[in-house]
C-alpha cells in the first residue's frame, strides 16, 4: 500500500486508518518536534501529485478485509493534507466507500484561504493544531514557508470556528521552555475563545523530534495548563492502555510499513498486530539485529523507526 496505513491505535480516534494524499515530508512547516524528521519541500502551493483515484482504489482494497476494526479514516500522512486542491473530493469518495467518519489532522496554516477552508468541511472531524502564541514563537517551533504569518493562521483557525458541520478538536503541543509559561498560556486562552472548538487537546513531544530542544513536559506541568485552560481541555499525550487489536497475521512487512510512517513503541506495534508486547519484542529483537529497522530511545522510552 502507497497510500494507506494502519489501523494504528490513535490517541484520540481509536483504531485509525490513515490516508495519506501528500508525498511525504511536503509540507508548509517544518515543525522543530515533528516526528517524522525535517520537511524537504516547503510550500504553500497546491500538490495534486497523488491521484484520488489511486488513493481510493486502495482504499477499497483494504476495506474489503472483514475482521478490519476501525473506528475512524484518518486523512493525515506525511505531508500537509490541505494542500492537497481535490481534498473535497477525496473526503466525500471515501465517506461512500468506508460509511465511518472521517477526520482530518492539519497544521491550520491553509484556513485563511477561502477555497482551502471550503474543502475540508466535508469532515466529521478536523484536529488542527496550534502551537504558537505569537509571531516569535510561531516561527520558533513551526518554521513556517516565509510568506505565511501567524496573523494568517489565526484568522483561518477563527474562520474555521465560525463553520457549520465538523467538529473542532483543537490540539495546542507544549515544549518546555518555549511555549508553556504562564501569560503565553493566557495568550492561548484568549484564542480558543476565538476560535471556539468542541475541545482542547493538549500533547507534548512523544516521539523523537527533530531538534533536541524540543522538550516534553511532564504530565503534572500538563495537568495544571489543563486546568488554566478550561473544562473542555484533555490530555492526549499517552496513548489509551486498554485498546487492543484483534489479532492479525504477523508480517515482517506489516512493522516495516508502521515503522516507516513514523516512530513506533513495541506496545504500539503490538496493539497494531493483535500480539503481547513480549511476542512483539522478540520480533523486533530479529528486525533489528538484521537491519531491517533501527531502534532509538528518547525521553527514556524506546523507538523503532525504518531504514
Amino acid at each position: 500500500m502507497n497510500y494507506i496505513f494502519g489501523p494504528v491505535p490513535s490517541r484520540r480516534l481509536g483504531f485509525s486508518l490513515g490516508v495519506d494524499i501528500i508525498p511525504y515530508k511536503t509540507c508548509s512547516f517544518d515543525c522543530i518536534y515533528c516526528e517524522l524528521g525535517k520537511t524537504t519541500n516547503r510550500t504553500l502551493q497546491p500538490v495534486d501529485l497523488i491521484p484520488p483515484e489511486a488513493v481510493l482504489q486502495e482504499l477499497k482494497a483494504v476495506l474489503a478485509d472483514p475482521a478490519l476494526t476501525i473506528d475512524y479514516i484518518t486523512i493525515s500522512g506525511s505531508g500537509e493534507p490541505t494542500l492537497h486542491p481535490q481534498l473535497d473530493f477525496i473526503i466525500h469518495e471515501i465517506k461512500k466507500l468506508a460509511h465511518r467518519p472521517v477526520a482530518l489532522i492539519t497544521n491550520s496554516s491553509l484556513f485563511y484561504q477561502e477555497e482551502v477552508l471550503q474543502r475540508v468541511l466535508a469532515a466529521d472531524v478536523i484536529v488542527p493544531s496550534l502551537d504558537a502564541p505569537d509571531q516569535a514563537v510561531f516561527q520558533a517551533i513551526n518554521r513556517p514557508d516565509p510568506s505565511l504569518t501567524f496573523d494568517q493562521l489565526i484568522e483561518g483557525l477563527i474562520e474555521l470556528g465560525k463553520c457549520r458541520g465538523p467538529q473542532i478538536w483543537l490540539e495546542i503541543l507544549l515544549l518546555k521552555g518555549i511555549n508553556d509559561a504562564p501569560e503565553q498560556i493566557e495568550t492561548f486562552r484568549d484564542y480558543i475563545q476565538k476560535i471556539n472548538p468542541e475541545k482542547i487537546q493538549l500533547n507534548t513531544v512523544v516521539r523523537p523530534p527533530v531538534l533536541s530542544t524540543a522538550r516534553p513536559l511532564s504530565f503534572a506541568e500538563l495537568q495544571t495548563i489543563q486546568k488554566a485552560l478550561g473544562p473542555k481541555t484533555e490530555i492526549i499525550s499517552s496513548a489509551p492502555k486498554e485498546m487492543i487489536q484483534s489479532t492479525r497475521s504477523v508480517f515482517e512487512s506489516e512493522i516495516r510499513e508502521m515503522v516507516s510512517r513514523r516512530p513506533c513503541t513495541a506496545e504500539d506495534i503490538a496493539k497494531c498486530l493483535g500480539l503481547s508486547v513480549e511476542e512483539t519484542i522478540g520480533l523486533l529483537k530479529g528486525m533489528v539485529e538484521g537491519n531491517k529497522i533501527t531502534h532509538e530511545v528518547f525521553n527514556q522510552e524506546g523507538f523503532y523507526r525504518g531504514i
